[in-house]
């Protein structure tokens, strides 16, 4: 967002953005740019301006040379989540106070734990100016909180209301409806979730119809998207898949798009199995075996990563979201220059990284609201717990290991488990990092809209201390690319 303000008010950390500037690109050869020094400053005066934009998302806003009588501070336990801010939200660092989140965009529980447990800010400001209106939201609080000490939360009032939320993960698996063709048969029954009731929209050998649930063309509508089978039928859907590609043509055009599309589903099925039995040199060997293709894949048909990066977004499976994580960290291995020997031991370890959740009960994994402390410090847990399931199989490369005990850990050394900084963080750590709140933040939830990429982005960009900037900026050229082909 660009706003104008007097000169008066420019410090070092703002961020210029200026089109008046360009006839002078002998002095300043770069109209948008972050101010390094009151050099800078002083030069802006000399020219003659009194005024000049600045973009508050891309610095500091205006607000940090401001008195700090103009903020209330609160803690950041007040704050409701998963519901839209009626106020901007910051937070004080030494340079100032900087806006956080923007009035109406979501506050919900990987922001709140991002913040408070990963970036240690548990006091969070608002503008004087909105005094009431933080008031008026504050009074909601009480009652999230009632909800909170009940294990409940805004939405799921009754413990009956919990218990469904968590059956639907535990039971049904979401499949990708592209692979459905018009008038054939299918091979198991197909639901699809509306408000947390299961609904069977085609039974075993009855005809896909041909409507909107199943049509192509329907995008971006979660409703539409959220296919599901029943966990009893994962050995049925893993026979339909395979047999996919043998009933194309070699000539046919869609050949690579189901090639794709069959490569993301068993990637789903394979990590799932996975995460529920660790230990199992089947599920392992079939791990190695799916990240072999997908490397060769992307490498010998740099257009199917593409396909491969249009993420998985509707509710937090675990295991979905490790695809996704070990799919974005492929991708920017390949841009960091990473090798296929390389990208192949950073992909398994992208796929085990939340292994340890395995061992975490899963109502914590998927509660709605927010947790207790001693709630997170028990998630907290799943990196060594990942580590201790697996650390005696020594068909696991030595160097994956890093991706699963270092995607918490931050370069200011604020992380977990071990508080690593800098150098101390291995690369695939460095990638997993950025890669694993990224897909975090834009993942929707049945109590949750999603972040989208750019807000994301955007709050990831507001912690330059945690992540190794030349990692995350090749990471943001890569997205970039990706919305291109979208």
């Amino acid at each position: 967002m660009l706003i104008k303000v007097s000169l008066s008010k420019l410090k070092p950390g703002v961020f210029i953005e200026e089109d008046k500037l360009k006839p002078y690109a002998n002095i300043f050869p770069n109209y948008a740019f972050k101010i390094e020094s009151e050099t800078q400053i002083n030069q802006l005066k000399t020219l003659g301006f009194n005024e000049i934009h600045i973009n508050v998302h891309k610095g500091l806003d205006v607000a940090s040379g401001e008195d700090a009588k103009q903020f209330i501070g609160f803690p950041i336990d007040v704050l409701l989540i998963n519901e839209k801010l009626s106020f901007d939200l910051l937070i004080k660092e030494e340079k100032g106070y900087v806006t956080y989140l923007r009035k109406g965009q979501d506050f919900n529980d990987e922001v709140y734990y991002f913040l408070s447990n990963e970036y240690h800010h548990d006091r969070v400001y608002v503008r004087a100016k909105e005094k009431e209106i933080f008031h008026r939201y504050a009074e909601r609080y009480k009652k999230e909180r009632a909800l909170s000490e009940k294990g409940l939360a805004v939405g799921f009032e009754t413990k009956e209301k919990v218990q469904k939320y968590q059956d639907y993960l535990n039971n049904y698996i979401p499949v990708n409806k592209d692979l459905f063709e018009f008038g054939t048969k299918s091979l198991f029954d197909l639901y699809t979730e509306k408000e947390l009731d299961i609904v069977k929209v085609v039974s075993i050998n009855e005809k896909i119809p041909e409507n909107e649930l199943f049509s192509t063309s329907v995008k971006g509508n979660k409703e539409n998207n959220n296919l599901l089978i029943h966990k009893k039928d994962v050995e049925q859907y893993k026979a339909f898949i395979r047999n996919l590609l043998d009933s194309k043509s070699d000539l046919s055009e869609q050949k690579e798009k189901i090639k794709i599309t069959v490569m993301k589903e068993n990637s789903k099925l394979v990590t799932k199995e996975l995460m529920e039995n660790p230990r199992s040199g089947e599920a392992l060997a079939e791990t190695k075996n799916l990240v072999s293709d997908m490397v060769a894949t992307i490498i010998e048909h740099p257009t199917s990563f593409h396909g491969l990066m249009k993420l998985e977004t509707y509710d937090y499976y675990t295991y979905l979201h490790s695809v996704n994580v070990c799919t974005l960290s492929v991708g920017l291995g390949m841009i960091l220059g990473l090798n296929k020997k390389e990208l192949e031991v950073l992909a398994i370890g992208a796929l085990m990284h939340d292994v340890g959740k395995s061992v975490v009960p899963s109502e914590l994994i998927n509660k709605p609201g927010k947790l207790t402390d001693e709630e997170f410090n028990l998630i907290k847990k799943h990196v060594d717990l990942g580590y201790q399931a697996l650390k005696y199989n020594l068909d696991i490369p030595k160097e994956s290991f890093y991706s699963l005990m270092q995607h918490h850990e931050k370069m200011d050394g604020s992380g977990y488990p071990k508080r690593l900084s800098g150098n101390q963080i291995h690369l695939y750590g460095r990638i997993l990092s950025i890669v694993d709140i990224y897909d975090a933040l834009t993942t929707e939830r049945s109590y949750k809209k999603a972040f989208r990429p750019f807000d994301a982005v955007t709050i990831l960009k507001k912690n330059p201390e945690a992540f190794d900037q030349k990692v995350f900026k090749e990471f943001v050229l890569m997205l970039g690319k990706q919305m291109l082909h979208e």
